[in-house]
């Protein structure tokens, strides 16, 4: 009998639909398991130096890129794809060298050991690097079609696991293994994202309106206000775009007030209304006046791990403090810098800053010129331009919270999006797509 082929995705294989949604398997899974479970943990006991997502994300990139090796034709990045990987390579690069020659912290008369701040790093290194690869063999499919079943199953399954995080982490707050509360609001939202992109492309259509409904009750159910105001700021450029009808205005509006009155009427949700945090307020003050103590920290950075050996606390190397906080030789400090710019713009200085911009204002420019045509025509844009819209939203955290360099459940579905939606097309567009070059 003669073999069948059947072209999928811009992918030839013989009767192998499966082989080419095996990877989207293979990362449902792989987000599955870190949501129910912490893999900043180890398999051997406290303390330890190795943490499984290190492990688990250098095998899963391993298994990509023998599958990219084996000649398989899947996606390419655009220019603006590029860029964005460079640069963060080249941070990842520049915390290493940096963690390699900056002088040892000392904790309660502890010394860190160097180790402890490598570790961190490499393991930010293999989890962009596991999102590359991913999204390299992921099918050609626009970005709600490839991405459905990870946020489906993300989504899903942040909520069947709830009571055992109320339990571990002492708060009726949602959180999961991929993050506490107040950091898994951005895989949640990005997830969200690529539902309401499926809802309003009619992929599945009403499956994915009601993983929208649950995905926005989850990032409120966080209590995070950092997560409520990426919420909103998704909601309104979103809201812009694509509600032109009286109708669609009133129905957005009234969940805008069921909102509130869930916030207002649930204790865990008022702090929602309060802005102020004094223990932050004092590591800023502390951060800053060490980074500009020198020219040579201004430009180069104090060094990485240096003021927050946050590692050595999370691998249980050292006691987490109360309130997390530390005295340090500059002043008191938290154990870790809770905020990305923050974190790069001390510990790795300006040099730091203009290897992470890049990563996070190229989404922004590219997002602005997909909306620009829309904009100008008067039209709706094309539905997959929602999770990048998401993407864009969860930036503000990064001032609230280490990502990319810390968090890796959350960066890892950070770089999913934005390296899905930085494809290059290699199928056919539609006239949509099109219109919008």
């Amino acid at each position: 009998m003669a073999r069948r082929y059947r072209l999928i995705g811009g992918w030839r294989e013989p009767m192998g639909r499966w082989r080419v949604w095996l990877p989207v398997a293979g990362l449902s899974a792989l987000l599955v398991v870190e949501t129910f479970f912490d893999l900043r943990r180890s398999m051997t006991p406290s303390p330890w130096l190795w943490n499984s997502y290190l492990i688990v994300h250098l095998l899963a990139a391993l298994a990509c890129l023998v599958l990219i090796l084996a000649g398989r034709d899947g996606n390419r990045f655009s220019r603006a794809g590029w860029i964005v990987i460079g640069f963060a390579a080249a941070l990842m690069a520049c915390s290493l060298v940096s963690a390699a020659v900056t002088p040892l912290p000392r904790v309660s008369y502890v010394t860190v050991p160097r180790a402890y701040l490598v570790v961190p790093t490499l393991t930010a290194a293999a989890t962009l690097l596991l999102g590359a690869a991913v999204v390299r063999v992921l099918p050609d499919q626009p970005v709600h079609r490839v991405l459905w079943w990870p946020a489906a199953l993300t989504l899903a399954c942040a909520f069947a696991q709830w009571p055992r995080s109320a339990v571990v982490h002492g708060s009726p707050r949602l959180a999961t293994g991929m993050g506490g509360s107040a950091v898994v609001h951005v895989p949640l939202l990005l997830a969200t994202g690529v539902a309401l992109a499926a809802f309003l492309a009619g992929w599945r259509r009403w499956w994915s309106l009601g993983l929208t409904v649950i995905g926005v009750a989850a990032v409120v159910l966080t209590g995070s206000r950092s997560g409520v105001v990426c919420l909103v700021l998704a909601g309104v450029v979103v809201g812009l775009q694509w509600l032109r009808s009286r109708r669609a205005w009133l129905v957005a509006g009234a969940a805008v007030v069921v909102t509130g009155i869930v916030v207002a009427a649930v204790p865990m949700l008022h702090r929602l209304f309060n802005p102020t945090d004094e223990l932050r307020a004092q590591n800023l003050e502390t951060a800053i006046t060490f980074w500009a103590g020198t020219p040579k920290h201004i430009l180069l950075g104090v060094g990485s791990g240096r003021l927050w050996p946050w590692y050595a606390f999370d691998s249980h190397l050292l006691r987490t403090p109360w309130r997390g906080m530390v005295t340090t030789s500059w002043g008191p400090a938290l154990n870790s810098s809770h905020s990305t710019f923050l974190q790069v713009l001390v510990e790795l200085g300006l040099l730091g800053m203009v290897l992470l911009l890049p990563a996070v204002v190229v989404p922004v420019v590219v997002l602005a010129r997909r909306l620009w045509p829309s904009i100008r025509a008067a039209a709706r844009p094309v539905p997959d331009l929602i999770p990048l819209i998401a993407l864009v939203a969860t930036i503000p955290a990064f001032f609230l919270d280490a990502f990319l360099l810390k968090n890796y459940g959350a960066s890892l579905w950070w770089w999913l999006v934005v390296l899905c939606c930085l494809r290059r097309p290699q199928s056919a567009p539609s006239t949509s797509e099109q219109n919008l070059g």
